[in-house]
């Protein structure tokens, strides 16, 4: 072995590890999806049974429960509080946007002047 092969063993061992890691985080950031997919198709189903009985997209006592269920749950893992509640938020937010569809709520008028903002109309 030459003495630069020497050299080069250590970082393609350490390139190696990369690799392996993101490999890692690529099955995990993909089940999250797969799960985020699965939330999503239950959020329509409440939605539509929340049509169906009368009552509103949003549930402040709900997402409040939810909300502490998060909380403990970050402290117990050792998860950053304000990053596991800002990931709660986008889900929720999420959740009354699929439930909103075809439905003219605040948030629903807002995302639509939104997304046309984004494509340029004002």
């Amino acid at each position: 072995m030459h003495s630069w092969q020497a050299q080069l063993s250590p970082l393609y061992k350490k390139m190696s590890d990369i690799n392996d890691l993101r490999n890692r985080m690529d099955t995990v950031t993909l089940e999250m999806i797969k799960l985020l997919k699965n939330r999503t198709d239950i959020a329509k189903e409440i939605g539509k049974v929340k049509k169906n009985i009368g009552k509103g997209i949003t549930d402040e006592e709900r997402e409040g429960n939810l909300r502490g269920k998060v909380i403990n749950t970050s402290k117990e893992i050792g998860l950053d509080k304000t990053l596991a509640v800002k990931f709660l938020n986008f889900l929720l937010n999420e959740s009354i946007k699929v439930q909103s569809e075809n439905k003219q709520t605040h948030l629903s008028i807002f995302l639509k002047a939104k997304s046309l903002e984004q494509k340029g109309k004002k």
